[in-house]
């Protein structure tokens, strides 16, 4: 891997920040993305210069990485970079800059900006056009995100519990159902804003499942900025009653149906 390059950062939301103080974490139980999703959007690039914004610990990183592309990530928390760059040591093809994507000048004209999971911690005032400066005309850029449903009502009843008996409304997302694709508000929403810079706006969905163990899923639930601005106490208890209340109900495992969107767009020339 190339020198982790260090750049003068813009100060992000706190939220946006929690991440890296369990970034091990993060790295172990957050899932990864569709291969095929990193194919197409490879396919679909002018070339193989490609920026990451939000890169986080590599997730997506390495998904992409599988199609020989020379890839840049912009993270602005220097621990989730740290496990990044350990992830790519001695691969010459990944360089990790250490910004805020707001504060990150890009040196020359990438043919594709991805983000996984990360564009709501842009600034909505800039992200379009400091994007748009960041490619060549026809270049992709490529936003996408996972979503996740467990099609059981009553799990979903089991873990509503725990947190109101702590009070606490701001919770990660626990679906009974998958998302309604026929809802393209943020697509039309994505369009106004990048009016004059994007063109060609369209979503793909990837559908597949996943099984994961009880005490994983509450460990990713430990890793999102909902859990990690409580209280350590509060935390700790939390998770617990989590582990203690699924495990009772499904026995130690979870199915999840997974539906992963990708939101592309060109630059316009």
């Amino acid at each position: 891997m190339r020198h982790q390059d260090q750049e003068a950062s813009a100060v992000p939301t706190p939220r946006a920040l929690t991440f890296g103080s369990v970034a091990e974490a993060y790295d172990r139980f957050r899932p990864t993305y569709p291969p095929r999703l990193a194919a197409d959007v490879a396919a679909l690039a002018p070339g193989r210069r490609f920026v990451e914004v939000g890169a986080g610990t590599g997730k997506a990183t390495a998904v992409f990485a599988a199609h020989d592309l020379d890839l840049t990530c912009v993270e602005p928390d220097a621990e989730m970079a740290a496990v990044l760059s350990r992830r790519f040591t001695g691969d010459p093809r990944v360089r990790v800059v250490v910004s805020t994507f707001e504060q990150w000048r890009p040196d020359g004209l990438y043919d594709a900006l991805t983000c996984a999971q990360a564009w709501h911690w842009t600034d909505p005032q800039t992200r379009w056009r400091h994007a748009a400066e960041a490619l060549r005309p026809g270049g992709v850029i490529a936003l996408f995100w996972n979503t996740e449903s467990h099609r059981d009502p009553a799990l979903g009843e089991v873990v509503d519990a725990v947190y109101a008996r702590y009070g606490i409304t701001d919770r990660p997302e626990f679906r009974t159902s998958p998302l309604d694709r026929d809802d393209d508000r943020h697509q039309r929403q994505d369009a106004a804003d990048a009016a004059g810079l994007f063109s060609g706006f369209e979503t793909r969905w990837y559908t597949w499942e996943r099984r994961e163990s009880v005490a994983d899923l509450v460990g990713r639930f430990d890793t999102v900025s909902a859990h990690l601005i409580l209280p350590g106490e509060t935390r700790a208890a939390l998770s617990r009653d989590l582990l203690l209340a699924i495990t009772d109900h499904t026995g130690g495992e979870v199915t999840l149906a997974m539906d992963t969107v990708l939101a592309l767009a060109r630059r316009d020339g």
